[in-house]
């Protein structure tokens, strides 16, 4: 069947009332997507069904045929390995029995063999659209689960990352004496499955099973289910373009604006409080913005010494950002002012909106939204703490750290924004370029705020907090463009309360929101993290290391269990500890004496942190080997307190040869630092923050404890390595 048909095909399913297209019309429009369907024919009495077995050779399969026949196993409608005559006559009116007033005919296919059986489809999820699925198939595939994602379309490279994704994706190379499957036929399948959802949505649901491979490496995709959606096309289907570029140009010039406001009005603006929150009058205008800001309340005629206006279109000019800090049923009051006045961009931090669950605070989002949208405003929030813009110093939340750097971070919840901010400066010295809290997100979210961020010159690493998107495809599309230009690192929160609602098929069945994220990330490159914390000690990777060449690590260190340790800890994480080869092993060799150390990779090494130019010598040696790209030196706080000088002087000398000579004898691949401390003993302790210090201002990043480390570099060490393979 043409494509070209495929449309009428699934018209008339519908004008007769259907939703779900029978077997024989499922692989036809299958096949006419170049998907490697069964041979099959539709036999309406026992002896065509005889007539089509003999033409196609024994052994067969009979299935029963019909509008009305799904979960044909279940009904005894399948018959297989059927290797006679008499068997075939048997079988079907066996199965024309068991299908009742719902038999229309009987299928007759040959028995494709085959040990291995998997399932393909395609399913629409509610955030991102169409979504290709491929797992393990037969009667185990709602057991056994095992299912991976990818959300169309899909290039070759995505359609190979999800065969490979699967727990089961040795069944896919040589087998037991059979040939691997033929990747060609499978991308084919997923492709195929790919550009039908594209251009028919009206489809909701397509399923797969059982796809089986072969002895001999082929592809064949045995039974089909295809199901339409109730209301004709899926409101999940944009192409991912979102915002027109004319718009999204506005947005961003909007937002810079806002960003480096000369101007800002506080609606609701009050004399600080004494104690709580000072409020955001005193937020701006105590962390030393030094624009023109307005208190704006019709109340006071002046905030200390500072002139108060009654409404925004008293103020003697439009501003640049507005502040709304007032009861929720006044804020539509305050947005129909902003349009007034002709200020554009709009923070509002009042809540009490659709985050209640009430009907009033619904209404009220619902009537500020028609006063934004019509106004042309770019709303952030409601229900949400605002901008933070170093340079310029203005900051719409409490006790912000000052320090203007080049990572920004976008963050639906408030509370996230202030922590990360403070967390990622106080701990590691990393300082913001940006920052925002959109929380309800009422006219502007996180994929408009990327769209800016990306382009900004200021900002080369973003962090970002979601809960949910209001355009899963356009935020698909901008999270990839940006991650090519800099490293996105995304916090997903709620995973285990989102997920797939459609049931009709296995594709369905095996759907959830942690499975659709994983395959977010993986076709975007975007960095998965699940904690503030980890966010921090990734970014502080991309930080400090500004390319990573492979995932090859060797670690350096003291105390054998300890360093041990450290090669489960990256074999988990995706890094390989390779052994040393002879050559390089017999150089390590002349610099570590054999007794009390271990040499192979790991190397646990006293002598190295006893003796500095030991260390320099080993770093020199990793260096120069094209077996290694990184390097890891485990620092054991409270084994050197008694070194050299003792009382904690050794340890600041081996921080300060690590940054200064030790950095350079590297060559230039990446060092990352790790340190441990058990001795409850504040002398031990006081020296952890010499030896960061020290660090952190080599550009070295160091972590406390292996797995952080280890973490965070295979995390920075996967994004380089997704931007090598796809060219960027």
């Amino acid at each position: 069947m043409n494509r070209k048909y495929v449309g009428e095909k699934l018209e008339r399913a519908r004008r007769e009332g259907r939703l779900m297209l029978t077997e024989a019309e499922s692989k036809a429009v299958l096949a006419a997507y170049g998907i490697p369907v069964v041979e099959e024919a539709v036999a309406a009495s026992e002896d065509d069904a005889v007539a089509r077995a003999k033409g196609m050779g024994f052994p067969v399969v009979l299935k029963g045929h019909g509008a009305r026949l799904a979960h044909k196993t279940e009904r005894g409608l399948v018959k297989l390995n059927l290797r006679s005559v008499t068997e075939v006559r048997r079988a079907y009116r066996r199965i024309k029995t068991a299908a009742g007033g719902d038999w229309e005919g009987c299928l007759v296919q040959p028995q494709v063999e085959g040990r291995r059986e998997f399932v393909a489809g395609m399913f629409r999820d509610p955030q991102f659209g169409p979504t290709v699925m491929f797992g393990l198939g037969g009667v185990f595939a709602e057991a056994l689960a095992d299912a991976a994602f990818c959300i169309a379309p899909l290039s070759d490279v995505q359609a190979d990352d999800l065969l490979d994704d699967i727990r089961g994706a040795k069944l896919l190379g040589d087998f037991r004496g059979e040939k691997a499957a033929d990747r060609t036929e499978l991308r084919r399948v997923l492709k195929g499955l790919s550009q039908l959802s594209l251009d028919r949505p009206e489809i909701a649901e397509v399923d797969i099973n059982p796809l089986i491979v072969a002895p001999d490496g082929r592809v064949k995709a045995v039974d089909a289910l295809v199901v339409l959606s109730e209301n004709g096309v899926s409101a999940a289907d944009g192409p991912g373009e979102g915002v027109p570029e004319a718009e999204a140009l506005a947005i961003r010039r909007d937002l810079d604006a806002a960003f480096n406001a000369k101007s800002v009005a506080v609606v609701g603006a009050a004399p600080p409080r004494e104690k709580g929150f000072m409020g955001m009058y005193a937020c701006v205008r105590d962390f030393g913005y030094a624009g023109r800001l307005y208190p704006v309340n019709p109340n006071l005629d002046e905030i200390d010494g500072v002139k108060a206006y009654p409404d925004l279109v008293s103020l003697p000019e439009p501003v640049d950002l507005v502040v709304v800090s007032v009861p929720a049923p006044h804020v539509p009051d305050v947005l129909r002012d902003c349009v007034a006045a002709g200020c554009k961009t709009v923070h509002i931090f009042t809540a009490g909106f659709r985050e209640t669950g009430e009907p009033e605070g619904i209404r009220l989002q619902e009537e500020m939204e028609k006063i934004a949208r019509e106004g042309g405003l770019r709303v952030i929030g409601p229900n949400c703490m605002g901008v933070f813009a170093p340079r310029t110093q203005l900051v719409t939340w409490p006790a912000a750290l000052k320090g203007a750097g080049s990572l920004a971070f976008v963050s639906q919840s408030g509370g996230n924004a202030q922590e990360f901010t403070k967390y990622a400066a106080s701990r590691y010295g990393i300082h913001f370029s940006k920052a925002v809290s959109y929380g309800n997100a009422l006219t502007l979210d996180g994929a408009d705020f990327l769209d800016y961020l990306s382009r900004d010159d200021e900002t080369e690493i973003v962090g970002m907090y979601i809960e949910g998107v209001k355009d899963g495809r356009r935020f698909l599309k901008m999270v990839g463009e940006t991650n090519r230009r800099k490293p996105v690192i995304i916090f997903k929160g709620g995973l285990s309360e989102t997920g797939a609602r459609a049931v009709s098929s296995h594709t369905g069945a095996l759907a959830g929101g942690a499975k659709i994220w994983r395959a977010f990330f993986r076709q975007t490159g975007a960095v998965p993290v699940d904690s503030i914390e980890e966010m921090a000690d990734v970014a502080l990777a991309f930080h400090c290391l500004k390319e990573i060449r492979g995932n090859r690590t060797c670690v350096l260190g003291y105390g054998g269990g300890s360093v041990v340790s450290v090669a489960d800890n990256c074999a988990k994480a995706g890094l390989t500890l390779p052994a040393f080869s002879p050559a390089l092993f017999g150089e390590v060799r002349k610099l570590v004496p054999p007794v009390g150390a271990m040499i192979r990779n790991p190397i646990d090494a006293a002598v190295a942190f006893q003796d500095v130019d030991v260390m320099g010598n080993i770093l020199r040696l990793l260096a120069a080997s094209d077996e290694i790209d990184n390097i890891i030196v485990f620092v054991p706080i409270d084994w050197l307190m008694n070194e050299g000088d003792g009382g904690g002087r050794h340890i600041e000398k081996v921080a300060r040869f690590l940054a200064g000579q030790g950095r350079k004898l590297a060559g230039g691949k990446p060092v990352v630092g790790v340190w441990r401390q058990f001795v409850p003993d504040p002398e031990n302790r006081k020296w952890v923050p010499v030896l960061e210090e020290i660090l952190l201002s080599a550009g070295i990043p160091v972590y406390k404890g292996v797995p952080r480390a280890v973490n965070a570099l295979a995390k920075a060490a996967a994004y380089y390595a997704f931007q090598e393979r796809r060219g960027s």
